[in-house]
């Protein structure tokens, strides 16, 4: 974050292994513009390619890991939640990955995507589906460490407009075709 946004860390919770937090979805965007202008400039990137935030559907894709069941796994072994995170966000990946070796899906802090936020998502089959077009709402998703472990399900869906801080908000990058 510091290497790219300068000295911009609002984060409550202090320190280079934490999670950064108390970020809005403009910024994380804002993060990704960059981080994909620095690597691309680099030629560390290959142009059809770009950082971003991960879709509702890609997100919860990455969470599930192939699992079919509410969590991708032990989630006391997985999550900072409520009663093990001593009401503080802790340092990324230090409890156990999921199956495809993907940290702290479950708790630790809410991660921003890139949809808007629909009330209700479609039913039935689809292929990586996007949410709509417009909105009021950005999705978040995976819940944080304030909140128990028994709500921390691959399907935990949250909402909040774009310009939204909050000391348990951070966010994921993922790599994606460019569209």
């Amino acid at each position: 974050w510091k290497a790219l946004m300068g000295d911009t860390d609002r984060s409550h919770f202090k320190g280079d292994d934490l999670p950064v937090h108390n970020v809005s979805w403009d910024e994380a965007v804002e993060f990704c513009r960059k981080l994909t202008e620095r690597e691309r400039n680099a030629d560390r990137l290959p142009e059809a390619y770009v950082y971003t935030l991960p879709t509702e559907a890609q997100w919860e894709y990455a969470c599930r890991a192939g699992t079919k069941g509410e969590y991708s796994g032990n989630i006391t072994e997985m999550a900072w939640h409520e009663a093990n995170s001593d009401k503080a966000p802790h340092a990324v990946a230090t409890r156990q990955a999921n199956a495809w070796g993907l940290y702290d899906m479950h708790g630790n802090v809410w991660e921003w995507c890139a949809d808007w936020y629909a009330e209700k998502l479609r039913g039935g089959a689809a292929t990586d589906p996007k949410g709509p077009a417009a909105g009021t709402f950005r999705v978040r998703r995976g819940g944080s460490w304030v909140i128990t472990a028994n709500h921390l399900r691959s399907s935990i869906r949250g909402r909040a407009e774009p310009d939204y801080r909050n000391y348990n908000l951070g966010f994921r990058v993922a790599l994606a075709p460019a569209r």
